[in-house]
């Protein structure tokens, strides 16, 4: 797993939109919003990934008609964490 955080971490700061968009990061990214949206993996959409320098990240996952906005923090061990976006 730690692997995956690693592998995810660098792919979303590389600043490569394609990379950041890539079937494995989108796959990790569905895994990590999951337990926010309480839908199924695979029932996440996600869309508009962005990564920092830093390690830090957002996304959004979309799931049964709602929009979350979701977040990666960059200090010690990722966190996670996604809310309901507002419109």
């Amino acid at each position: 797993m730690l692997r995956f955080s690693v592998l995810v971490a660098v792919l979303m700061t590389s600043g490569c939109t394609a990379l950041s968009n890539s079937p494995i990061v989108v796959d990790q990214l569905k895994i990590r919003s999951a337990g926010f949206t309480g839908c199924a993996v695979d029932a996440n959409v996600i869309t508009n990934v962005n990564g920092n320098a830093d390690g830090s990240g957002t996304w959004n996952a979309t799931c049964q008609g709602k929009v979350y906005l979701c977040s990666q923090g960059s200090s010690g061990a990722p966190t996670y964490s996604c809310a309901v976006a507002v419109n």
